[in-house]
């Protein structure tokens, strides 16, 4: 039963909404699947349109376990492949560490320790190595690709119909590299990727990859000289880039040192074969140099209030920036820059500016904000100036505001239709920002950055109710809506209906409505707070309902202890509850973000029902077990 939307007064705008009275029952309108096959909590769910790729548990599918891949034990996760439009899954019977796909083409990382047999083509005596595997459907065989490098994570990386992959062959001369390519119209062909490099070969890591855009890193001591102009040979990871969008792209040094092979990293792409890339680098293995030194800028580039705390250490992450097309065709004329801020956990990129989350610590303990301490992790931010142009990032304290923490991914800092936005606490930054009388909420703002000093927009409509808060936030994939779990407390105000309290959140995919208004359309009803993994693809929400926080029994198993995934259409506004899901600290449902058409998530079989319920049929209620469907 659905009603129909509604709109309160203050700044959450409601979708509408399905319900049946105090509780309810799964909505039959999309055609959901179960597996038969469980798994643990941290399995990768990885989607390529209708394709789905998980690992199954053989500890826990069947009575007692069950030996898939025939190795004489039952502690293996084995591949599966499942096509949510046919409803076919096919488990492969291979111990698998992880799954990539190009386009519809499936490729497997295995152990051949752990899945006791030597894949290696031809035989090399051996069961130590890490290989690629092939899937293939249509014979529904498995084809040896490639012995992997095994100190690459990930090894594999798929983009749109290509796969990259990091090979344990590494061939000599200038130019080479351990880095192959697979397009999928061939998917058992492989091609080298070359370098830029004219002295070597270099053997790279896959770290990440963003809008097509991929991030290598090398290791110095394993390619046996110096790549970032250091002149020692230590630094484990060395940044090189990589247009993944291309069938022939090449690898090229970015010759600096990354503070962390885990990122952050951004890449925003402004156009075909481009992109405004920001990545940390490391003071203590870029040269052991001080990166943030002010007299390596411009007069105005540090803040006032931190002329007397000028860094002097060589311990920081420092935050650098490139024009990827510009820079490829000539790092010399088009050169990474420097912004000189010390960075942390996110990078955004915003109407060509880049922002970091500094923390006034490894600033020389400046207090940025001027809030009397220099204990905060603030936002700053620069605009991407080309070739020489002066670096003059924004300095005036008022702008720059102490940051809440906020679970999501986001850390306090994401992007949303060109703008900045941003989770402020007013506690560490000592600041009454909605003048109530105290300093106790997390609010949102959000700006337009641009060189002049234009204050962050913390009203959101219009009376007592246009202040928001946010217990969780995370970016999608296009950054054109911000998904977060919007606070009741914030403006006191009773959202849903189900209970008399002002102390939960609810699911919203905040978007800006005109050029100066940030709204917040969403559903009143109650998410976990700080693991709403609300998610948002082919323009339907997908979130994780707390039963508790919401004083319902959704589910209408007797309780109220269970957690609910529900989707919400962005369009239409309508809601949909899809049955039980989990209280596993990850995206309540997955699906590609490039191309979203099917979905999977992981349901708990111990909420199905006052005593559980034997969802895989295999005698207990104690699994976990993937769901999917076709949308």
């Amino acid at each position: 039963m659905q009603t129909n939307a509604r709109t309160l007064l203050g700044s959450l705008l409601l979708l509408s909404m399905a319900s049946c009275g105090s509780g309810g029952s799964e909505d039959t309108t999309f055609v959901v699947r179960t597996s038969k096959l469980s798994v643990a909590g941290t399995t990768p769910l990885n989607l390529s349109g209708r394709n789905l790729f998980f690992l199954c548990s053989e500890a826990t599918t069947g009575s007692g376990g069950t030996d898939f891949n025939g190795d004489g034990d039952k502690i293996d996760a084995i591949g599966v492949a499942v096509d949510t439009v046919t409803n076919t899954e096919t488990r492969l019977n291979v111990a698998a560490l992880d799954g990539a796909w190009a386009g519809s083409e499936l490729y497997l990382t295995v152990s051949e320790a752990g899945d006791g047999r030597d894949w290696s083509v031809p035989a090399d005596g051996d069961e130590t190595d890490i290989v690629l595997l092939h899937f293939s459907r249509t014979t529904n065989a498995l084809t040896y690709i490639d012995e992997l490098d095994s100190s690459s994570l990930p090894q594999a990386i798929g983009i749109g119909t290509q796969l990259f992959y990091t090979s344990s062959t590494l061939h000599s001369g200038p130019g080479m590299s351990n880095l192959f390519r697979i397009a999928a119209a061939a998917p058992t062909t492989t091609a080298m990727v070359d370098t830029t490099d004219a002295v070597a070969e270099l053997k790279v890591e896959l770290l990440a990859q963003d809008e097509g855009l991929i991030f290598l890193g090398m290791d110095e001591a394993e390619n046996g000289r110096s790549l970032n102009g250091d002149a020692d040979s230590t630094d484990t990871a060395v940044l090189a880039l990589l247009n993944g969008t291309l069938a022939n792209g090449v690898i090229r040094n970015a010759e600096r040192a990354l503070s962390d092979d885990s990122g952050p990293f951004r890449a925003r792409k402004t156009a075909s074969n481009d992109w405004q890339v920001g990545f940390l680098v490391s003071e203590a293995q870029q040269g052991n140099t001080n990166l943030n030194a002010p007299g390596s800028f411009a007069p105005n580039w540090q803040p006032v209030q931190c002329v007397s705390h000028a860094d002097t250490d060589t311990a920081d992450a420092v935050l650098h920036y490139l024009r990827f097309a510009d820079w490829n065709a000539n790092p010399v004329t088009d050169p990474v820059r420097n912004t000189g801020l010390v960075g942390d956990d996110r990078i955004a990129i915003a109407n060509n500016f880049i922002a970091t989350i500094s923390k006034e610590a490894d600033e020389g303990g400046c207090d940025l904000n001027q809030d009397g301490d220099a204990f905060d992790e603030v936002v700053r931010w620069t605009q991407i100036v080309p070739d020489n142009d002066p670096i003059l990032p924004i300095t005036l304290a008022t702008n720059i505001r102490a940051l809440f923490n906020c679970p999501g991914g986001t850390h306090g800092l994401a992007e949303l239709d060109g703008r900045l936005v941003i989770s402020v606490s007013e506690s560490d930054d000592d600041t009454d920002i909605d003048g109530d009388g105290d300093t106790d909420k997390n609010l949102i703002g959000w700006l337009l950055p641009a060189n002049s000093a234009t204050p962050w927009d913390f009203t959101h409509g219009t009376g007592n109710n246009s202040f928001a808060g946010a217990t969780w936030m995370a970016e999608n994939r296009e950054r054109t809506r911000l998904c977060m779990a919007y606070q009741e407390s914030v403006n006191n105000e009773q959202i849903n209906s189900s209970d008399t309290d002002t102390t939960d959140s609810m699911p919203t995919f905040a978007d800006m409505a005109s050029s100066t208004t940030m709204v917040f359309p969403g559903v009143a009803i109650a998410v976990r707070a700080d693991n709403a993994g609300i998610g948002l693809g082919k323009s339907v929400g997908f979130y994780r309902v707390s039963e508790a926080a919401d004083n319902r029994d959704w589910n209408g198993d007797g309780d109220k202890t269970d957690y609910i995934l529900f989707s919400t259409g962005i369009t239409d506004g309508v809601s949909r509850n899809l049955g039980i899901l989990n209280n596993i600290a990850r995206q309540a449902a997955q699906f590609d973000v490039e191309a979203p058409s099917g979905l999977a998530y992981i349901v708990d079989e111990s909420m199905a029902g006052p005593t559980g319920a034997d969802l895989n049929g295999d005698g207990d209620t104690l699994d976990l077990v993937v769901r999917f469907l076709h949308f």
